[in-house]
């Protein structure tokens, strides 16, 4: 694969430019809440704001250093590499930045300058050593933040001065909640019909409960509400219970956060309150829109499964009260607005539809004459979180129909609804989880129009001046897709930010989601040093952060994508790297580091990056010692490490691969001590499918004689206890050609007949029973002429050959099965190894009717070149590929080679599978 790492048009002059010429600082704009009706605004301009600042908060850090530039590490996987560091000026850096936003942002026009705007302001199993004793060797929502203390009881009067509180040095809220205690105690103490409002402030004191956000304090709110009912119906009429004072208590309980719990009992107290109405005499309780609003927010933020529907069913009950004429109850545009919400919450294509209904509903009703239920910017913003949350086909698209619908009617004069850069956002998140190709240049796009939007008038458009959020928005969507410059167009985006953020631009400062979206593009981008990258990236932040700079503090996000990219990466000392990254982890944890918290997948994930190393019985041993570790953390209380089914395989696994000649016997032992665990009761780590496959994988790869047979012997306790009615042992084809591919490496007597005999069961089974998880593959058939192509027993070539091509003619009549690059390899091994070295013309007619048929399927690379050179003569091979000059499969008709990705055997840094992935133990587990 001749393709090269893309280069980044930012990566050396982002390190030397400052603010473009003339950029200012953003407008900071302050919206407040509008209310109607003592409407509970349900998801206010203010709140969208406290979305878009809390998500630019996660893990909140920074890069204002100079960028150092990548290292160029050589050949790669594929033939793809780092790009030598290119130095460019800050010119360059505005022109030619690869990204659209990135270009519109360092090049604002001329008119766009600071003199244009003013800038303004514990069982038995639990001692059990967790690992066997070797005998023979050695893991945009809701947010309407408000200060806790955001009245002074002091100041009002309400509370005594400290000094009489007889606690001078306790806090505010802690004075707070003793005035609290002592107003309950005095409730208590005064018999019903006889409270004064003037010693027992009422209002006050609930107003002080419901603020507390805890089921407590809306029990207490509830409690006193019941009591000033019980005044009043006592004759005591200087207590006189209100909409106001009942809607107070079903916003506690929707600020509880006792989810369904919560909302029905404030759905409770709106139903009593609406019977005391209707029953007369209680004119001051008669429900209002604010008291139904509250209680849909209470539906909304319950998160139960039937909170949409129920919402939208209180919605349709407004609706009715009003034609029937209660003209106090009107749906606003915080109500439509909040159910809207409640079904963007859950998601899904159906919420999305739901959620563009009730927009269209609005717009209807508004028309027909509700000036309240005119839909304004937060209802386009939501609808659109609702297609981009929906995760449907063409959701993106439809949320950008309502960007552009905004802003025809916004130049249209209508001022409700002009887009912000929460809209942006909502649709490039849209974009971001689309996984549309060319998704993220069309989000790139967006933020270029909304930077060009902002720097044509800075005053007007003052609420789309681009920030962390929406940047980490674009990069987040770089960093899912798979376009092959993804990696370097985010982090291109991430230098850009630093220097611009410490050049004086405000609100542009990465942060630790910034960086991990950054990491995570490295992790998937396939090229070799890519996790080095990543690794570098952690360190950055994890340096800054020691030196004091507590804004960019790693979390567990960013570590686990480091150790992802690590262990995936298949790069030398990389399960080591990712072991250091774990440990770093721990250690900060253990030191009271709550953002990083290590779990059982980490260190699964590092044990199969030990696995996969390559290290032999090294890997093994150190993989053992990691399950120990997490064995002594989960002891030490540590319940989010605890090894599962999952880390033992990965144990398994290392041996397995191994090359040990012990390492069955060891996988063995294991297994063997996983059963026991279980049955002991620790159900976390039963034995699984996997588990007994990997067990076979290491029978057959160990050579030791009677290996095929012990292979099999675990076949049959898989399918005994299967039969007993345990679904977790169901042998399925990996598990069969597990042992047929034991078979193949044993070299017995009879090998290939025992092969093919247990490839005619999985078809015979297969047929019987349509089970398509035992049912044969090309995987089986090529370890089926894998054994025949390596039998040793002189008299058992003869069947061998017969069963290979009996093999290849029952394949070709499969619709849905195909051969591969590996079955034409085998198959030529077959015709060298089996066919008698005298007899050219046979060897040449089988080899070429192989070849010709490999080559009409587009199969050919260099391992089947080289079997085909080993098979035939050279002047045979030479005539069958066409006396061409480069003898390699780069060299080929692209027809030969359109199914198979072309390795180039003298490449050092290809990296590829063999014969074009041939490997089916590997494939078949992908």
């Amino acid at each position: 694969d001749s393709r090269r790492f893309p280069q980044s048009s930012l990566q050396s002059a982002a390190a030397h430019v400052g603010p473009p010429p003339g950029f200012v600082s953003p407008i900071q704009t302050r919206t407040t809440r509008s209310s109607s009706n003592g409407s509970s605004s349900s998801y206010s301009q203010q709140q969208q704001c406290n979305d878009s600042r809390r998500k630019s908060r996660r893990g909140k850090s920074g890069d204002s250093s100079q960028h150092s530039g990548y290292r160029s590490h050589g050949s790669t996987r594929g033939g793809s590499s780092f790009p030598p560091q290119q130095q460019r000026s800050s010119d360059s850096y505005s022109t030619t930045a690869t990204s659209e936003a990135l270009r519109a942002l360092m090049n604002p026009p001329a008119y766009y300058s600071s003199s244009s705007i003013s800038t303004l302001e514990p069982t038995t199993i639990h001692d059990r050593p967790i690992l066997p004793k070797p005998s023979s060797m050695e893991d945009y929502i809701y947010d309407d933040t408000e200060d806790e203390d955001d009245i002074s009881f002091e100041e009002s009067g309400i509370l005594p001065p400290s000094s009489s509180t007889g606690c001078k040095d306790a806090s505010p809220k802690t004075k707070k909640h003793d005035w609290l205690l002592r107003m309950n105690r005095k409730l208590q103490e005064v018999p019903v019909g006889e409270l004064d409002p003037a010693t027992v402030p009422l209002s006050a004191v609930m107003n002080a409960w419901a603020k507390t956000k805890s089921a407590q304090g809306a029990s207490m709110v509830e409690m006193w509400l019941n009591r000033a009912q019980q005044e009043y119906d006592a004759g005591n009429h200087k207590i006189v219970p209100t909409a106001k004072l009942y809607t107070m208590a079903v916003d506690a309980w929707a600020k509880s956060g006792e989810g369904g719990a919560a909302a029905t009992r404030a759905e409770a107290i709106l139903q009593h309150m609406n019977q005391l109405y209707q029953s007369g005499g209680h004119d001051t309780v008669k429900p209002t829109t604010g008291i139904f609003n509250a209680v849909i927010n209470a539906w909304a933020r319950s998160r139960e499964k039937i909170a949409p529907m129920r919402a939208e069913q209180i919605l349709e009950w407004m609706e009715k009260l009003h034609r029937n004429g209660n003209l106090d109850i009107k749906p606003d545009k915080y109500t439509f607005n909040t159910v809207i919400h409640a079904w963007a919450k859950s998601g899904g294509k159906e919420a999305a539809v739901k959620a563009q209904q009730l927009l269209t509903n609005m717009r209807r009703m508004h028309q027909e004459g509700n000036s309240m239920s005119q839909p304004d910017t937060i209802t386009y913003n939501v609808v659109i979180n609702a297609w981009a949350k929906s995760g449907s086909k063409g959701a993106a698209k439809e949320a950008e129909k309502l960007l552009s619908e905004m802003h025809r009617l916004h130049e249209r004069g209508d001022p409700h609804v002009k887009p912000n850069v929460v809209t942006y956002g909502a649709v490039i998140d849209a974009y971001a989880k689309s996984g549309e190709h060319g998704a993220a240049a069309r989000a790139d796009t967006l933020l270029a129009n909304m930077i060009q939007l902002h720097q044509m008038d800075p005053v007007r458009n003052a609420d789309l001046q681009p920030n962390t959020y929406v940047f980490n928005t674009v990069i987040n969507c770089w960093a899912k897709s798979k376009e092959p410059d993804a990696a370097s167009k985010a982090e291109e985006m991430l230098v850009a930010m630093g220097r611009l953020h410490s050049g004086g631009v405000p609100n542009l400062k990465p942060d630790a989601f910034t960086y991990t979206a950054v990491i995570d593009a490295w992790a998937k981008s396939g090229y070799r040093g890519a996790a080095s990258r990543a690794d570098q990236l952690l360190d950055k932040m994890e340096t800054k952060y020691m030196a004091g700079d507590t804004d960019l503090k790693p979390n567990t996000f960013t570590y686990n994508a480091v150790i992802n990219a690590l262990a995936k990466s298949g790069e030398p000392g990389a399960a080591a790297r990712a072991e250091r990254v774990l440990h770093n982890m721990v250690n900060r944890h253990r030191n009271g580091n709550d953002d990083v918290k290590p779990t059982t997948i980490n260190f699964n994930t590092v044990l199969d990056a030990w696995a996969k190393s390559g290290g032999g019985r090294g890997a093994a041993e150190r993989a053992e010692e990691i399950l120990e570790w997490m064995d002594r953390l989960h002891k030490e209380d540590n319940k989010e490490v605890k090894p599962d089914t999952i880390t033992f395989n990965a144990v398994l696994d290392a041996w397995a691969r191994s090359g040990d000649r012990m390492a069955p016997h060891r996988a063995e032992q294991i297994v063997d001590h996983m059963d026991e665990l279980y049955r002991a009761g620790n159900k976390g780590v039963k034995p699984d499918t996997y588990t007994y496959n990997t067990l076979i994988n290491a029978w057959a790869k160990s050579g030791e004689k009677g290996s095929a047979s012990r292979a099999e012997q675990v076949l049959s306790i898989m399918e005994r206890r299967f039969r007993d009615g345990d679904q977790d042992f169901k042998p399925n084809t990996r598990t069969h050609t597990s042992v047929i591919d034991a078979w193949a490496k044993s070299g017995e007597k009879g090998a290939a007949r025992r092969a093919e005999q247990i490839l005619n069961s999985m078809q015979a089974n297969y047929e019987a029973s349509g089970d398509p998880d035992v049912r044969p593959n090309v995987h089986s058939a090529n370890a089926v002429c894998n054994a025949c192509a390596f039998t040793k027993v002189p008299e058992d070539k003869p069947e061998a050959l017969e069963i290979a091509f009996r093999v290849f003619d029952w394949l070709c009549t499969q619709q849905d099965l195909h051969a591969d690059a590996y079955t034409y390899t085998i198959l030529l091994s077959v015709c060298a190894n089996l066919l008698p070295k005298d007899d050219r013309a046979t060897r040449y007619a089988h080899a070429r009717a192989f070849f010709e048929r490999c080559c009409e399927e587009g199969h050919v690379n260099d391992y089947v070149l080289r079997k085909l050179r080993q098979t035939v003569t050279e002047e045979d091979y030479l005539s069958l590929v066409g006396y061409r000059g480069d003898q390699t499969a780069s060299g080929m008709p692209p027809s030969w080679t359109r199914n198979t990705r072309v390795h180039n055997m003298s490449h050092k840094g290809g990296g590829g599978r063999k014969a074009g992935g041939g490997n089916w133990n590997r494939r078949n587990r992908k």
